[in-house]
């Protein structure tokens, strides 16, 4: 099997990220039998069109391959029972976890993937193992294309229905807070709040979307200054709330309204 590594031009991961050694492999199986594992739906892999041309984001299509999506963000329990603290805002084990920058969310998936018994995705060297078995963040297309439905999409505004009401907390109804994981009605997919309630970090840097069809299951520039942030929150307008509505910020940047969600990577050939 042929491995795909894109390296993490970031500068500030080194010291915070948990990389497998031989050590912590031999810890995996009995950390495994403690960890409680999220729940997760299928994605099938399908050519889609990416973008929305009227949000000034260039259509254009993206070919993405089969993967596993966390049908909720991570929640507070979830977070400190692999990090060992909160640092959210808005207190609740069934809150999302939030305050948290992009290299907390890398540093958690690693984490997790050890104490369940899998294969961390980012490795020493700051590379990322695309073929890994662990969990990760979500590409900005992958995050995308499970929003708007997969492959059973119907072609909603926002993840799941028209009407923001059914589906999101965002700012004209959260009460300027953050509210419980799968509160509203999911997705064509079965998944939760990617509009609304906490905005998620991604994978991807910030950059252009391009004129053309991409690659199979692009990854974005290969550098950049800001990470890419999806979904809109509590504190968004609902205009801001779409499943094609971007955002970004430094990956070192923490606020209230920014979490995340994790996946893993379906079979790789």
């Amino acid at each position: 099997m042929k491995r795909s590594f894109i390296v993490i031009t970031a500068l500030a991961l080194s010291s915070a990220l948990i990389f497998a050694s031989g050590k912590d492999k031999a810890k995996k199986s009995k950390a495994a039998k403690k960890a409680k594992a999220p729940e997760f739906v299928h994605v099938e892999s399908k050519t889609f069109v990416m973008g929305n041309n009227e949000e000034h984001e260039t259509e254009h299509e993206a070919w993405v391959s089969e993967f596993y999506i966390c049908t909720h963000e991570v929640t507070q329990e979830e977070y400190k029972r692999i990090m060992k603290k909160n640092p959210s805002k808005h207190k609740g084990k069934n809150l999302p976890v939030e305050n948290v920058s992009w290299y907390d969310a890398i540093e958690y998936c690693n984490r997790l993937s050890l104490a369940e018994g899998y294969t961390p995705c980012y490795t020493e060297g700051f590379e990322y193992d695309i073929c890994a078995d662990g969990y990760r963040l979500p590409t900005e297309t992958e995050w995308e294309f499970a929003a708007r439905g997969g492959n059973i999409s119907q072609g909603f505004t926002y993840s799941g229905s028209d009407d923001a009401e059914s589906v999101a907390w965002y700012m004209e109804n959260s009460g300027d807070k953050s509210h419980e994981v799968m509160a509203k009605k999911a997705n064509e997919l079965g998944i939760y709040d990617m509009s609304g309630n906490v905005a998620e970090w991604c994978w991807d840097w910030y950059g252009d979307y391009p004129s053309e069809r991409e690659d199979i299951d692009p990854t974005g520039p290969s550098s950049g200054e800001e990470r890419i942030i999806r979904g809109g929150s509590y504190g968004y307008s609902i205009d801001n709330c779409s499943g094609t509505f971007r955002n970004c910020d430094s990956p070192d940047y923490t606020g209230s309204g920014i979490g995340f969600r994790v996946v893993r990577s379906g079979p790789r050939g």
